[in-house]
């Protein structure tokens, strides 16, 4: 059986099935996010330093600020991973 995918949002985890944004939210009205597509093989994260520093140049370039240092992102991938990986 597959395991259910996880999403971080406002530093909690929800089943992907629960996952929900407001109408309201920034990305949503006016297509100005960045996202990076991150895989992970036998619970190690594919080049995950690479993956973070894309993301928040990214962000950078249309002036976005992200509102977690680049570890505390780090962290939440592997968090996010870890959780899954108990289901």
């Amino acid at each position: 059986m597959e395991k259910e995918l996880l999403v971080y949002m406002d530093g909690k985890h929800y089943p992907k099935s629960q996952a929900k944004i407001s109408v309201y939210d920034h990305d949503l009205l006016y297509g100005d996010g960045v996202s990076e597509g991150i895989r992970a093989y036998n619970g190690v994260v594919f080049k995950l330093k690479e993956h973070i520093e894309r993301l928040y140049r990214s962000a950078h370039v249309i002036m976005l600020e992200i509102p977690l240092t680049k570890e505390k992102m780090a962290s939440a991938v592997l968090k996010t991973l870890r959780k899954r990986e108990e289901l």
